[in-house]
């Protein structure tokens, strides 16, 4: 399960206004996260967050694949930014568990990071540094990432905030989410 609480009165409040901004109760969130690492690389966070809020984002990759899943297609979770302010709520509406290799061309462009070779590049990357390392091995998974590694390939809707056409530089809490501003990660290391 995630490591931050979906209790937590920031995210609570959070969702308050998120309720009130769609007109409807919303649930508790699933999971509360940030894509890139979070606390250890919050410009990234903060990068992605705000593509993700201007529809340039809407599929996420988690290495290592959470062991039992917690949340599951229509739920809901809430997305930090860099500095681990809740900035967005998002809709599940799709998962697929495949090898790394596996992962779908369009899938990998879904991802907000160009074209997919670049997709692949950056997560090889990202998911071969020290923290994601350590975060799989606590897991009890492979140490080292690569084709041969399962990846969790999960596809989703922001739900809030829904930017107004020309602006979007905002998450749910007001704050410019732009890119190059610099800005808790769950178990599970989305990117």
């Amino acid at each position: 399960m995630s490591a931050i609480d979906t209790s937590r009165p920031d995210i609570v409040a959070f969702m308050a206004k998120a309720s009130a901004a769609l007109g409807q109760d919303l649930p508790q969130p699933k999971d509360v996260f940030a894509f890139g690492g979070g606390a250890s690389n919050p410009a990234l966070s903060t990068e992605l967050l705000g593509k993700a809020i201007r529809g340039e984002k809407s599929a996420t990759t988690s290495w290592p694949v959470p062991n039992p899943m917690y949340w599951s297609v229509g739920d809901l979770s809430v997305i930090l930014d860099g500095e681990g302010k809740p900035g967005a709520v998002m809709k599940t509406t799709e998962f697929v568990k495949c090898k790394f290799r596996d992962v779908a061309v369009d899938f990998g462009e879904a991802e907000g990071e160009g074209p997919y070779e670049e997709y692949r590049k950056g997560h090889f990357w990202f998911y071969g540094l020290k923290e994601q390392k350590a975060a799989a091995w606590k897991m009890g998974e492979e140490f080292e990432f690569g084709d041969d590694s399962w990846v969790l390939c999960e596809r989703f809707e922001v739900i809030y905030p829904k930017p107004e056409v020309g602006t979007g530089e905002e998450d749910g809490n007001g704050d410019d989410i732009g890119e190059g501003k610099d800005s808790k990660d769950d178990e599970a290391n989305k990117e």
